[in-house]
């Protein structure tokens, strides 16, 4: 009898220490689960969302009024433009390199702000003043100092669901000796990274 009662305990505390083990592995791996599916959800999303910049133009060298086409090849529509980020970098008239966050604004355009033009979205049949699979968004930037004529500038474009595009540089046209500053001049790629002006 003396052996039998601390074998009993024994094989008790080894079942309930056991038992413990596995509901505490069995909530871990639940909890795994459930982080993973939320994983794939945000990755599934964020593959759906792509974007492109096809054009980029300098409105007026030595200005800071730049115009920027973005298509949108995901499959995510953008509703709310007031999240979504535009960073441009470029060096302005006084030879300073600057970094500039751009605010979104639904009115007119003050500096370093950035809006959909009235006509920005094309074309914009499926669901209207929403920026949807295939639509280009045409958006006008207004950047205070100015953009320095016959430099080269960079423009990134994001959108909430994490899809942005590789920041694209913009050649800004020089100044044309004989007829001052070229103007209007649009933006054709050069290189997959690059666009000119």
């Amino acid at each position: 009898m003396s052996v039998i009662v601390p074998g009993i305990l024994t094989i008790t505390v080894f079942l309930l220490a056991s038992g413990l083990m596995f509901g505490t592995f069995l909530t871990a791996s639940a909890t795994q689960g459930e982080s993973l599916k939320d994983l794939t959800v945000t990755n599934t999303s964020r593959v759906g969302n792509s974007l492109n910049i096809t054009s980029a133009a300098v409105d007026t060298a030595g200005s800071g009024d730049l115009t920027v086409a973005v298509n949108n090849t995901g499959s995510q529509s953008t509703a709310v433009f007031s999240r979504m980020d535009v960073i441009l970098e470029y060096t302005d008239t006084s030879d300073n390199a600057v970094v500039t966050y751009l605010e979104y604004s639904s009115a007119a355009l003050g500096n370093n702000q950035w809006t959909v033009r009235s006509d920005g979205i094309s074309p914009d049949t499926f669901n209207p003043k929403m920026w949807d699979s295939d639509e280009v968004m045409t958006i006008d930037i207004l950047v205070a100092p100015a953009v320095k004529a016959g430099t080269a500038a960079l423009v990134a474009v994001a959108t909430p669901w994490g899809g942005s595009v590789t920041p694209k540089r913009l050649s800004i046209p020089k100044q044309d000796r004989k007829h001052g500053w070229r103007q209007g001049q649009r933006a054709t790629p050069i290189v997959i990274l690059k666009i000119s002006l």
